[in-house]
């Protein structure tokens, strides 16, 4: 059996050692998948529309698997195919999609044409370090408006 806790740390990066980060798996399909799509060109890419997987047939199942309340926006696509069409600028003008979950949701539908399939993955928290600075600073700024 291989470990990575045998070998010497500074042969590995960092993010292999780290057991807070997961790591993104696939079946031998989705590989198989995923080096067929990185081999076409750039408007095929754009224009390819997967087919459905297991239980992931329709925009609100992907919607709702990818997590962070994306399920919420589910109503405003047609279909399939228009979850895969839609352009970031048809998403943020015409369908009114907040950035953040727009961005998301592209950064999966790409990841799910790859052959990855879809999972929540949680906006991590912030250090307390970085919280004790803030609070610093802050204090500092009100001490110079004399309401500290």
């Amino acid at each position: 059996m291989f470990s990575l806790s045998r070998l010497p740390t500074r042969l590995f990066p960092t993010c292999i050692q780290s057991t807070t980060r997961s790591v993104v798996s696939t079946s031998m399909d989705g590989w198989k998948q995923a080096s067929k799509y990185m081999e076409l060109d750039v408007k095929t890419k754009a224009t390819l529309v997967p087919q459905p997987r297991g239980a992931i047939s329709t925009p609100s199942a992907f919607l709702t698997a990818i997590g962070r309340s994306c399920a919420d926006v589910s109503d405003k696509f047609k279909s399939w195919d228009h979850l895969f069409t839609a352009t970031s600028l048809e998403m943020g003008d015409s369908l009114a999609i907040p950035v953040r979950k727009r961005k998301y949701i592209l950064l999966w539908r790409e990841w799910f044409k790859r052959g990855i399939e879809p999972r929540t993955i949680e906006i991590p928290k912030r250090a307390k370090k970085h919280l004790r600075l803030k609070n610093r600073v802050q204090l500092v700024r009100l001490k110079k408006q004399g309401l500290a």
